[in-house]
Formats: structure tokens, sequence, C-alpha cells
């Protein structure tokens, strides 16, 4: 057998969200996301400027479709608004095998 490299693509999406202001939210919101199969690669959270909600920046990487994290999310309560602002395709590393 000879040495076979495998990657996969893999896709980083930073999506976009306004929540309202709930004590839960974030753990809503990693929940969903952990539980579809999707990792969290940074998150930013601040409150909105009349203190009615929280405006959360998601980076997500996955070899999943965003959608089957977005039309999820969107389904919380607390989510006012969505938007998937960026996409890109990176190479992970599967591993190697040898013979």
């Amino acid at each position: 057998m000879s040495t076979a490299n495998m990657s996969t693509a893999c896709m980083n999406h930073v999506l976009t969200i306004q929540t309202k202001n709930q004590p839960v939210v974030l753990e809503r919101l990693l929940q969903v996301t952990r539980y579809r199969g999707f990792e969290v690669a940074g998150m930013e959270m601040k409150p909105m400027a009349d203190f009615s909600g929280l405006l959360v920046t998601l980076s997500i990487v996955s070899d999943k479709p965003i959608s089957l994290l977005t039309n999820q999310l969107n389904k919380l309560y607390d989510i006012e608004f969505l938007a998937c602002v960026e996409s890109e395709l990176t190479q992970a590393e599967a591993g190697s095998m040898r013979a």
C-alpha cells in the first residue's frame, strides 16, 4: 500500500447574529452549534447600543453545509436577525496512512 495523504475541504463561516437580551441566549447558540456538529473557532459578543439585545459574531468551521446550522438557529425564539457574512474554503489534514 502506498502513502496516502487525505485532506478534507472545510469551510470557515462568519455568522452575525442579533439576539434578544436574554441570560441564556449564548448557551442556546452554542448548544445548537455543537448538536449540529459544527466547531466554533471564535466568538465575539457585545450589547447593542440601546441595550435591547446582543450582537454576536460566530466563526464556524465545518465540512457540512452552513444552512444546516442557520436553519436551526433561526428557529430559536431569541434570534432576531442572522446572516452569514463570510465564507472561505480551507483544507484540513485528515491524517496520513502508511503501509
